[in-house]
């Protein structure tokens, strides 16, 4: 596995666990839906790197 994937998919595990964190903890719509973009941007980019 290259070094790009494998960093992209520990930070995607990262992002999605902190935004379940926050959805469980009440906070704002709005942060949440953020953090949300950001893991699944994450995502997308690990799944990319890995194609290619």
């Amino acid at each position: 596995m290259d070094t790009t994937v494998l960093l992209l998919a520990i930070m995607t595990t990262v992002l999605l666990a902190v935004t379940f964190h926050a959805w469980r903890l009440g906070n704002e719509k709005r942060d949440v839906a953020l953090l949300a973009v950001f893991g699944g941007l994450f995502a997308a980019g690990s799944a990319v790197a890995a194609i290619l």
